[in-house]
């Protein structure tokens, strides 16, 4: 399912206020987002800051935070020392509240086994071509080499035919994925809306690739807003931060700033 708007491709979005945050949920995505792109999902660069700035913004929003990503958890947590903060792992198929209770998780499909050594087949003579297992999902990285994209979209509808009806293909910011239908960033951040630290707030979605896109639609849909980072148009986001560095430098405005400072909030 695309998500577009109807402006032009062109189109120029506003800087983001600082939300209000007693009212309103973060959601954050990683890739793209709070971290910059490397060439291999494994060499993603954490700065030292981004633990303490996570920290500061849990206080600041009361617990109502997540780390919305198609990462495996295991790698979040290896990314963050996130233990205090909700999270929605491979696009929601994992779900973790703030408080570490595990809320929806997903189980290693064996169908998959057969799919995975195709995956690695077909890709054997494509150099630079990077195949990543998920639990319930396969994913095509051709971010060493992108002119290998067209090749890989090539295979995955090959998998997908061979997968079966519940699988559906999941396209992103160089990279297409393999994975079982039923959920996505959208489901994710609906689900997490309805827990304790979240209820009675309005949802603010901060991301960068198509996959966050649905969850730009589930935060309109519940009132909120979202904030796309980089130049990736058209888009149901709002608002705009042209770099995952801006990002970062917005959000430790967002958990520096009391609320007799906000001149202007998103609600």
């Amino acid at each position: 399912m695309a998500f577009v708007t109807q402006e032009p491709p062109e189109m120029r979005l506003e800087h983001p206020p600082l939300p209000d945050a007693a009212s309103v949920a973060l959601f954050l995505d990683i890739d793209g987002t709070l971290l910059d792109f490397a060439r291999h999902w494994n060499e993603v660069v954490v700065d030292a800051a981004i633990g303490p700035l996570l920290a500061s913004l849990e206080r600041r929003f009361g617990g109502a935070i997540a780390l919305i990503s198609g990462r495996p958890v295991e790698q979040i947590d290896a990314l963050f020392d996130c233990s205090r903060m909700a999270v929605a792992a491979l696009h929601g198929a994992y779900l973790r509240d703030g408080e570490g209770v595990v809320l929806a998780s997903t189980q290693e499909a064996n169908a998959m086994d057969a799919l995975r050594q195709r995956a690695r087949d077909l890709v054997m003579n494509l150099p630079g071509a990077l195949v990543e297992d998920k639990p319930n999902a396969i994913a095509l990285h051709s971010r060493t080499a992108p002119e290998l994209a067209a090749q890989l979209r090539l295979i995955a509808n090959d998998l997908r035919a061979h997968a079966g009806p519940d699988y559906e293909l999941l396209a992103g910011n160089n990279v297409i994925e393999l994975r079982q239908l039923g959920t996505d960033k959208g489901t994710a951040l609906r689900r997490l809306m309805q827990i304790r630290q979240f209820a009675g707030r309005v949802p603010l979605m901060v991301g960068d690739d198509i996959t966050d896109e649905r969850a730009f639609s589930a935060a309109r849909a519940l009132g909120g807003s979202g904030i796309i980072v980089g130049e990736r148009r058209p888009t149901l986001a709002q608002y705009a931060l042209a770099t995952p560095a801006d990002a970062r430098a917005w959000l430790s405005r967002v958990a520096q700033t009391s609320h007799s400072n906000l001149d202007e909030a998103i609600r």
